[in-house]
């Protein structure tokens, strides 16, 4: 974990002297779990969390190191640099991952086996065209009100 820490530091600050940009401390977790590899969250405060999947990076340490890490901190680069609206995966995030040497590709390729990715119940829902397996998530969020629609036919998606 330390490795990663350090090479997380090490981009935040090779972007920042090359891009002329003052990026804030970032806090660094290894508490995520399931199948995303990383993620960051940004808050109001200024706050900029990045979180790594542990598991994943004991089970795949140099190319977790070598993909995942760039993936995240060009994220924070992205929005130090162009502070408005941008497309998470875009030009410009792309460009950042250039920089770093990295293979601008959107999701890890890692297996998820094994690696405490959560199984989510799923639910059948129908349109007028087919039926949606929707998760426990979204069953609940139409439980308490929520509509969802078929992105196909446009019609509500009832249960079945």
């Amino acid at each position: 974990m330390e490795q990663t820490r350090q090479r997380t530091l090490t981009l935040l600050a090779q972007a920042g002297a090359h891009f002329g940009v003052t990026l804030q401390p970032v806090d660094i977790r290894f508490d995520l779990r399931g199948r995303a590899a990383g993620m960051v969250r940004f808050f109001s405060s200024g706050t900029t969390i990045i979180r790594y999947n542990r598991a994943m990076l004991e089970k795949y340490r140099d190319s977790f190191v070598g993909q995942t890490v760039p993936h995240e901190v060009a994220h924070v680069v992205v929005a130090a640099l162009y502070p408005y609206k941008t497309a998470p995966h875009g030009p410009e995030w792309r460009m950042i991952m250039s920089f770093f040497g990295a293979d601008p590709t959107r999701c890890h390729a890692f297996q998820v086996d094994g690696t405490g990715a959560r199984q989510l119940t799923r639910f059948s829902y129908r349109c007028d065209c087919r039926e949606h397996r929707i998760t426990a998530i979204r069953r609940n969020r139409i439980l308490r009100g929520q509509d969802y629609y078929c992105r196909h036919c446009r019609e509500l998606l009832r249960p079945v």
